[in-house]
């Protein structure tokens, strides 16, 4: 604003002495060219403190603007400062935070592994359990299956002993065929199938039956003393005596050695070697005392009776209905001498 007063001021002198050089040419307009630099310089007056005016105006705005500048920029300072130690702060903490947070997620990551570990092993645990009681519940269904089975053919061995009572052979052998489908080896209902076709008369099936129960117990000597009743009373004599030979200790004990006196003069009478018989009975009778007696206990003479019930008439029937009927303790010795007698009589007049 200086050097621009300056520059008017110097213009005013400047026109100053170009009207002092034009006096000696004008020197008739002097007084209106005075009067008139007169207004002149009243208007420059005037612009001057116009201008000095603007001039005090613009030099207060500017300190205000400064000061109202400064200010500003210490809040902005301060603000700045303000936000990056927040921002500070919360890096720091963040970053604290995060190297926590990766701390702790690394924890927890071992954490589950080996959690995951325990899972699995766990896992596995109750795989092999699990297998473990399927094995158990499928060991358990075959044993309860099992024992279905069993009471079912106990209930039905039962059965077949209440109609065997009851002489219901036909009968009791159909329930026999059924047991024998749950249970083919059962060596008890093989033993009843044995008696119901002994007492059918059918001794072919009933000895094949018996030798099956000796073939799956071969320590059983109560079957085979039935065999070899059968084997005797079909005259085989082979089979017989290799069966004897096998349980000869137990068969000779039974009964006091009676069941032995029994079956030997059976096979043969059957073969119809009648003296032999006769002589081996007469032995054993004359220790028995006089009076009837069962020599052989609980024996059933049932399936005797009915094979021999279809020997015809004569000596060899006689003879077997006789020693039967002595053994079982319903005709006493004495009685039983007189069969023998009597048919060694008619043996005698028939031959004079």
């Amino acid at each position: 604003m200086k050097y621009i007063l300056h520059v008017l001021v110097a213009g005013i002198f400047f026109t100053i002495s170009l009207c002092s050089l034009a006096q000696s040419e004008r020197k008739a307009d002097v007084n209106s060219e005075m009067r008139q630099l007169h207004v002149e310089l009243k208007n420059v007056g005037h612009d001057l403190e116009i201008l000095r005016r603007d001039q005090l105006n613009y030099k207060i705005e500017k300190d205000l603007l400064k000061e109202a500048y400064s200010s500003n920029i210490q809040t902005i300072n301060l603000v700045i400062t303000i936000v990056l130690g927040v921002l500070g702060v919360l890096g720091y903490l963040g970053i604290r935070s995060v190297k926590e947070i990766r701390n702790d997620y690394s924890v927890e990551l071992d954490k589950l592994k080996t959690l995951k570990t325990q899972l699995v092993d766990e896992i596995e645990s109750v795989r092999s359990k699990q297998k473990e009681v399927e094995g158990q519940v499928g060991d358990l269904a075959k044993t309860n299956e099992e024992q279905d089975r069993r009471l079912k053919v106990m209930e039905l061995i039962e059965k077949i002993s209440n109609l065997i009572g009851s002489k219901q052979w036909g009968w009791a052998l159909k329930y026999v065929d059924i047991a024998l489908g749950l249970d083919a080896e059962n060596t008890l209902l093989l033993s009843q199938k044995a008696s119901c076709h002994a007492n059918q008369g059918e001794l072919t099936a009933a000895i094949e039956n018996l030798k099956k129960v000796l073939e799956l117990e071969p320590e059983n000597s109560s079957d085979a003393m039935n065999l070899l009743e059968f084997l005797a009373l079909t005259n085989q004599r082979n089979e017989f005596e290799e069966i004897y030979s096998r349980y000869k200790a137990a068969v000779d004990s039974e009964y006091d050695g009676s069941l032995t006196v029994y079956l030997d003069a059976l096979l043969r009478t059957m073969s119809g070697d009648l003296k032999t018989a006769k002589d081996t009975l007469q032995k054993f009778v004359a220790n028995q005392g006089a009076e009837a007696k069962n020599h052989l206990g609980s024996w059933s003479f049932n399936e005797a009776r009915t094979i021999t019930s279809k020997i015809p008439a004569g000596e060899q029937k006689a003879m077997v209905d006789a020693m039967i009927s002595l053994f079982e303790g319903k005709t006493p010795p004495s009685d039983f001498l007189k069969v023998l007698n009597a048919e060694n009589d008619l043996k005698s007049e028939s031959v004079r």
